[in-house]
């Protein structure tokens, strides 16, 4: 009995010990304890938040080595941990991305130049659709159509449409 459990304890420090071994864990920071707390831990996560991993996953740098496992987050993460403990500041250290790799690795472009019509092109668009639509409901309510009332119907005129109204009243009558 007691081989047995020498046996499963073995075993299992032997799982832990290869799981931890992983290409995963080698990826993973080695200072101890979460390094996203404290002062630079934010300025660290506010980072890679604003960064997307160009793996074509379309995600930020912290979520992509974590949900993806991609080769390329890691490697960025590091180097932002590298340059915020050297005292670079945030936004010197998104313009080095910026430089290396271009405009697209930022998770939400500049607001200036051409990107500015990213920015403003949706709310223009609301607003000119809301002035359209209001201007056409207007047209159509208060336009300058109006119709005339019948005065005067015939016996002839009235016996139609008399006629008519049973067999609407016939047509649109439930089958139960």
């Amino acid at each position: 009995m007691k081989t047995r459990v020498a046996v499963v304890v073995g075993a299992l420090a032997a799982m832990a010990a290869g799981a931890s071994a992983g290409p995963v864990a080698a990826q993973m920071p080695t200072m101890p304890g979460h390094y996203h707390q404290g002062e630079l831990g934010d300025k660290y996560l506010m980072i890679e938040q604003a960064m997307r991993c160009n793996c074509s996953c379309g995600l930020d740098v912290h979520s992509c080595q974590f949900q993806m496992q991609c080769d390329v987050s890691p490697g960025w993460s590091q180097r932002i941990r590298r340059e915020l403990e050297a005292g670079r500041d945030m936004e010197a250290i998104k313009a080095g991305f910026v430089a290396d790799y271009g405009g697209t690795v930022l998770m939400a472009p500049p607001p200036e130049g051409f990107n500015l019509v990213g920015y403003l092109l949706p709310s223009v668009a609301i607003v000119v659709a809301g002035m359209f639509v209001g201007l056409t409901v207007r047209r159509g309510t208060l336009g300058n159509e109006k119709l005339a009332p019948v005065v005067d119907l015939s016996d002839d005129d009235a016996q139609r449409l008399a006629a008519a109204l049973r067999k609407l009243d016939q047509d649109e009558s439930p089958d139960w």
